[in-house]
């Protein structure tokens, strides 16, 4: 019987042989990039890479060349890579100045000291809004607590009305329908709201005994109007954070499952606020009741006053303007750290600028037809929502790289780049890539969800050149800490520039 080993050299020149056949394009022999190449069929030939759908491009961000492809015309799951098109499209549509405005109105007039009628806080879908993550004055208690002495320096001392979150700029539908049931109650499936207040998160506090003990709820912070019913146990000794929180958009029932670490005194997980406009007006009130200003009604917001057959009020005066850090440092926040909130912001932003109805589906929509009016291929291109959360987007590694092409060669391109992690030096990328020929000189932004890997950016070669790339897997075996080393070990090689 014939020897069945395989030597790693006859290994690799076989797949080299056969990617020819399968959509991968060599590169060119002024490319010069064959350790590349065959990094990435080594990499492709690991077992857990066996069922997986692998996808890569990579372009030369001035002449648009095709430097490598694989399958790189394949619709694929993005997970949070959709961010770098979310953002590249927020900030070429609004532009990287653009600001969010929250305006306090009033609905009468003041005299005398007293506002005779509402006092409204009117969203514009600031996603920053009572966060600290931009602008320490920005924090939740410190906004509200600013907000209250704004108001009383003006001389009101009483609101013959109600606080209102005007959440209208927005669709009430908070979060994208084919989000998961398992997503929506957690803090990174937090909606967007046109009145979002402090990431729509609040603090869910615990304590544990023994394993296999049931786990006790302390608290929430800041306080929240939930009834919790509490399943969570004590998982075994060296156990992580295995608890999730179940419950939608404007209810006040929350299941928790899961585990925690045993023997915790201590211990938090963090959910998404019900209704984040409803919760930002209460807030309000009672900042502006510790500053000595009476509220004569109940906290409320336009959505539930329509349910109830209230009108809303068509003639306000404005108080105070409050405006958000500018979109260009947003969308680094939105890239840097991945937070869902943000994006879902942002896309439905651009809906609304657009003219269209602000959901993310709609959104995501408008971002695609953008993009395809700017020449990158429609085929296979279906976004659903602005963050990746859904394991219904889908995007081709070839047009990731088109949009990065496009949008580095436009007006927002030093915005765009700045907004994404470089590698061993911030954002998700800082601890990755060090002391390699990446660090310093890769940007890209990372994406995953259960059986998604990906990373979408730029490389800056030693001779100057600039290339846009796309990794994307699918459904592969073994770990995601697994499969990241493998596309950080491809990262490393492109930035070798051999």
């Amino acid at each position: 019987m014939a020897n069945q080993s395989i030597s790693s050299a006859c290994l690799t020149a076989l797949i080299l042989i056969g990617s020819m056949f399968s959509g991968a394009v060599p590169l060119s022999a002024q490319s010069s990039l064959p350790t590349f190449e065959r990094a990435a069929a080594s990499m492709m030939a690991h077992p857990d890479m066996a069922p997986a759908q692998v996808g890569i491009s990579v372009i030369d961000v001035q002449s648009g060349q095709v430097l490598y492809a694989y399958q790189d015309n394949k619709s694929m799951v993005t997970g949070s890579t959709l961010k770098a098109l979310t953002t590249a499209t927020a900030l070429s549509v609004l532009g990287p100045d653009f600001r969010f405005e929250t305006r306090l109105v009033a609905s009468g007039p003041v005299r005398n000291g007293v506002l005779e009628g509402d006092l409204i806080i009117l969203g514009s879908g600031d996603p920053t809004l009572g966060s600290d993550r931009l602008r320490p004055q920005d924090g939740l208690d410190q906004l509200m607590y600013d907000w209250a002495q704004i108001l009383k320096n003006q001389g009101i001392r009483e609101i013959r009305g109600s606080v209102i979150g005007d959440d209208s700029r927005y669709s009430s539908q908070l979060t994208p329908g084919n989000w998961g049931w398992e997503d929506m109650g957690n803090y990174y499936g937090a909606g967007a709201s046109a009145l979002n207040i402090a990431e729509n998160t609040y603090r869910l506090d615990f304590s544990s005994s023994a394993p296999g003990s049931a786990s006790t709820i302390l608290r929430t912070d800041p306080e929240m109007p939930i009834f919790f019913i509490n399943e969570v146990v004590a998982g075994p000794n060296g156990s992580g954070d295995n608890a999730y929180i179940y419950g939608a958009p404007y209810t006040q029932i929350r299941y928790v499952r899961g585990s925690i670490p045993p023997y915790k005194s201590l211990f938090s997980i963090k959910g998404s606020i019900p209704d984040p406009a409803l919760f930002c007006a209460k807030s309000l009130e009672e900042s502006l009741k510790s500053c000595g200003v009476t509220v004569s009604g109940p906290a409320s917001t336009f959505r539930l006053r329509a349910l109830s057959g209230k009108r809303q009020a068509t003639s306000v005066s404005t108080l105070h303007t409050h405006r958000s850090a500018p979109l260009s440092q947003i969308t680094q926040m939105t890239n840097y750290f991945s937070i869902n909130l943000y994006a879902e912001a942002l896309v439905k932003e651009v809906a609304a600028h657009q003219g269209e109805v602000a959901t993310s589906g709609d959104g995501a929509a408008v971002m695609k037809g953008y993009w395809t009016s700017r020449g990158v291929s429609a085929k296979g291109l279906h976004p659903r929502d602005g963050s990746g959360l859904s394991a219904n987007n889908l995007v081709t590694p070839a047009q990731f790289t088109g949009v990065l092409r496009k949008v580095d060669r436009g007006n927002v391109g030093v915005a765009f780049r700045e907004s994404l992690p470089v590698a061993g030096r911030s954002g998700a990328l800082k601890n990755k890539m060090r002391g390699t020929a990446a660090e310093g000189r890769v940007r890209a932004k990372s994406g995953y969800i259960s059986g998604v890997r990906g990373y979408v950016g730029y490389v800056d070669l030693p001779d100057g050149r600039q290339l846009a790339f796309a990794f994307m897997a699918n459904y592969f075996d073994g770990s995601v800490g697994a499969m990241s080393r493998r596309w950080e070990g491809l990262m490393v090689k492109l930035a070798e520039g051999r």
